[in-house]
């Protein structure tokens, strides 16, 4: 076993002088103007797709919704009823 791995490491400064950190003022952009134009589309149409749908798309989802909860409850009870006659024998 490598005994360096159990001594404690000494971390009294920080891994980069503060002198040594460009200044915030001289900092140039890191991304093209292709890249941000890009971000910039891909915003949109994320903003776009999670706009509110029209009263009439959302009525459709409502009816299309309560319809296959009407389907789901039907079929739960043909299978209890097919369940219930299995186990007492009919």
């Amino acid at each position: 076993m490598n005994m360096q791995l159990n001594q404690p490491q000494h971390l009294s400064h920080p891994p980069e002088p503060p002198a040594l950190l460009a200044p915030t003022s001289d900092r140039v952009a890191r991304t093209s103007l292709l890249d941000r134009a890009a971000m910039r589309v891909g915003l949109w149409l994320m903003l776009w797709g999670s706009r509110p749908a029209s009263p009439t798309d959302a009525l459709e989802r409502h009816r299309r919704r309560v319809f296959h909860a009407q389907q789901r409850e039907k079929y739960e009870a043909d299978a209890a009823y097919a369940t219930r006659l299995w186990m007492h024998g009919a």
